[in-house]
C-alpha cells in the first residue's frame, strides 16, 4: 500500500444510498483525491485499485460490508 494513502473506516459509514460512479451499484469504497471525491462499488475499484490509490490521498473501504446481509 501507497504510503500516501490513509485507508480507514467512515465515523458514519456508506450507505445503500451511495452509489458507484462507473456504474450506478451499491458503492462500498470512497476516495478522495486532489480533484475530488469518487465513489466505486468492489468491483470497480479492484478493477482500477492501482490507478486510484496512486490518485488518491485518503480510501474508505466498506467492501466487508458487502457480504452482510
Amino acid at each position: 500500500m501507497d504510503t500516501m494513502t490513509e485507508v480507514k473506516e467512515l465515523s458514519n459509514g456508506l450507505n445503500s444510498s451511495d452509489r458507484c460512479d462507473a456504474c450506478g451499484s451499491q458503492a462500498y469504497v470512497w476516495a478522495n483525491g486532489v480533484s475530488g471525491d469518487l465513489l466505486f462499488c468492489r468491483h470497480h475499484f479492484l478493477k482500477s485499485e492501482e490507478k486510484i490509490r496512486a490518485w488518491a490521498f485518503e480510501i474508505i473501504d466498506e467492501s466487508y460490508k458487502a457480504n452482510q446481509k
